[in-house]
């Protein structure tokens, strides 16, 4: 996968206006921050690209096809996402990591990548801590590094940094910055609007 297009879209509920005449293009290895106000359509946005919502008008494009041409397994295989309640399964996290190498077309192994732990300061004995025992700062650099690991197109990220420290952020912010994945980023944090690689898009 190359290219996202949204041209024109229009999307409301119940009745009010969530994106009008949006348009957006996004290249592979694009990195872009999407920036407004709380409930102006940020998470929404991000929903659209997964495919689980549909728009009310206008063109959302992959690569030049309309979504609809797509099954929904192939729209949800071209992006990793990370959401701000980083909603992961009430089990073991090393349990947790084996289920998903197990699901059709995900590109993962059952073991957690090592270096990335070292990376991002997780410590290997939390594989064994049920997740929702995890601090939210630990779980959300568990789901980032699932979320590397699966080997995707496309990050689409939903403020990840939120439970993080600046030492984190940091660490989050470079590696997304030199990756050569596509990064579409919601966040309130300042680091991420002074990294000067990412496009800022308001809606």
């Amino acid at each position: 996968m190359n290219t996202l297009e949204l041209v024109n879209i229009n999307l409301k509920f119940n009745n009010k206006e969530i994106l009008k005449n949006f348009s957006l293009t996004i290249n592979s290895k694009d990195k872009i921050l999407i920036s407004a106000n709380s409930g102006k359509g940020k998470s929404t946005l991000l929903k659209l690209l997964l495919g689980f919502e549909v728009q009310d008008s206008g063109k959302y494009l992959i690569d030049g096809k309309a979504i609809k041409e797509y099954s929904f397994f192939e729209v949800r295989k071209i992006f990793s996402y990370v959401d701000q309640d980083v909603s992961l399964r009430k089990i073991k996290s090393r349990d947790y990591i084996e289920e998903i190498s197990k699901f059709n077309g995900n590109n993962l192994t059952s073991s957690i990548d090592t270096e990335l732990c070292k990376y991002f300061e997780f410590d290997l004995s939390l594989l064994d801590k049920n997740i929702q025992k995890l601090s939210g700062g630990e779980r959300a650099r568990l789901a980032i590094i699932i979320a590397i690991m699966l080997k995707r197109p496309f990050y689409l990220l939903d403020e990840v940094t939120a439970a993080l420290d600046s030492n984190l952020k940091s660490k989050v912010v470079s590696y997304f910055n030199n990756c050569e994945e596509g990064v579409i980023v919601i966040s309130h944090d300042d680091i991420w609007m002074k990294d000067t690689n990412f496009r800022k898009v308001s809606l």
